[in-house]
Parts: structure tokens; sequence; C-alpha cells
């Protein structure tokens, strides 16, 4: 899967890692659900949700389980973009890698700080799986488009 450029290969691991990070995110959420932390955004526990409404406890549950396969879509989609097109510096690859970052960072990133929910809150995870994919597209990006 490495390629003959050093830069390039290193990107390729990066972002493996990154993929790797979103898999597991997306283990940990399909298969928990409710984290601590989503009872400190709504100020309920969930069984304090499931005494307030069961139908809305099954919704939350659904969603973060949901949201933990896209995680791992993500991943799985990530690693087979780095091996169909990113080593081999098809353009499309590295739009798809900054694309499909943005559209799923930077939304958590943006949740996160607007519930302003501090140290406890999942905002040092995203932007530990942030640093490699931010890494990675800075290092490969004249790979890819030349100076």
């Amino acid at each position: 899967m490495l390629t003959e450029s050093k830069k390039l290969n290193i990107a390729i691991i990066l972002l493996v890692i990154f993929d790797v990070l979103w898999i597991y995110t997306g283990i940990l959420y399909a298969s928990t659900g409710f984290m601590p932390y989503h009872g400190e955004m709504i100020g309920m526990t969930i069984n304090q949700v499931g005494a307030f409404n069961e139908d809305l406890k099954v919704l939350l549950m659904f969603v973060i389980r949901y949201n933990g396969f896209l995680f791992i879509h993500n991943g799985i989609m990530g690693l087979y973009v780095l091996y169909v097109g990113f080593q081999k510096k098809e353009k499309w690859a590295w739009v798809y890698v900054l694309l499909s970052g943005i559209l799923t960072l930077f939304p958590l990133m943006g949740l996160f700080i607007s519930v302003n929910w501090g140290l406890n809150a999942p905002v040092p995870n995203i932007i530990i799986i942030m640093i490699p994919w931010i890494l990675a597209l800075g290092i490969s990006y004249k790979e890819f488009f030349g100076e």
C-alpha cells in the first residue's frame, strides 16, 4: 500500500490512524449508545429520559448507535479510498478525504463547542482524531497538486 514518496507514505500512515480511530469510535458508539457526557449535555441520565418518555429514550439510543455505524462507515470508506486512489495520487481521493473530514469533524466540533461541555466532553477526542487528518492533508497536498 505504500509508495515511493516518503511524504505520501507518512500521509497514508496518518490517514490509516485517522480511519482506525473513526472505526474505534464508531464501535464504541454503536455498542454503548448513551454515554455519560450525553447525560451531562441534557442534564439527565438515560434512565431519567426513559422515565420522562420511553420513546425519546429509544430514539436517543438509536440515533447515537446509528452515528456509531456512520463513524464505522467513514473509517472503512477512508481505508478503501486510501487503497484505491490516494496511494496512486488521484486528486479525487485527496478531495474525498478533505470533504469527508470537513463534513463530519467540523459539525461535531461545532456542537461540542456550542454546548460548552468543558473537559468532560469528547472535544479532546475529536481533536485527537483531527490531528492526523490535518497533518496528512497538509503533508500530501503538494504530492497531489504540485507547487
